[in-house]
């Protein structure tokens, strides 16, 4: 690579990480180009791109940005996933091809600009999706006025079944007491 060229990617990789939301980087030593255009389309849908880039141009990228915390992972062959949208739905599709495949390895990342270890992206894969989160904190919201409604109706249904039995009891000519009026 001419020198020029070099800069000109060292650039380009500057922006993709400043633009990023998330990064994650990852061992991919072993994968098939099959495995690595299936992983690519997964994270695709995900909002997510799966880059492999030439370390030393990568790692003097993330050192010009002031992404220092993930400069030990640029060792071996290593890929780089700009996640741009919603982090979770990415690392679910990164958590499950890693157990799909043992050679894919993931090793760590950034979010928000503040380290992301391993653990922290098994927890966020674990997170639901939105849109059950979403239907469970409106479910939270309705519950209460559920309730209320449930009280009303059987509110109303004892007034209804006590005036039912007043009527019949003056219907069928019995006497009726005082406290039952």
């Amino acid at each position: 690579m001419v020198r020029k060229d070099k800069k000109d990617k060292v650039k380009e990789l500057e922006a993709l990480f400043q633009e990023a939301n998330t990064l994650v980087l990852s061992e991919y030593r072993g994968l098939t180009v099959s495995q690595q255009t299936q992983l690519r389309r997964n994270l695709k849908k995900a909002g997510a791109s799966f880059n492999v880039v030439k370390m030393s141009l990568a790692k003097r990228a993330a050192s010009n940005v002031g992404f220092d915390d993930i400069l030990d992972y640029f060792s071996g062959p290593t890929a780089v996933t700009v996640i741009e949208s919603d982090p979770v739905e990415a690392a679910k599709v990164l958590k499950e091809f890693s157990s799909d495949n043992e050679s894919f390895v993931v090793k760590g990342g950034l979010m928000d600009q503040k380290p992301l270890s391993i653990d922290q992206l098994n927890v966020l894969a674990s997170i639901e999706p939105k849109e059950v989160l979403l239907a469970k904190i409106a479910g939270g919201f309705n519950a209460p006025l559920n309730k209320f409604a449930y009280a009303l109706k059987g509110l109303t249904n004892k007034t209804s079944f006590a005036l039912k039995a007043l009527i019949e009891k003056k219907e069928s000519g019995e006497e009726i007491s005082k406290e039952e009026e």
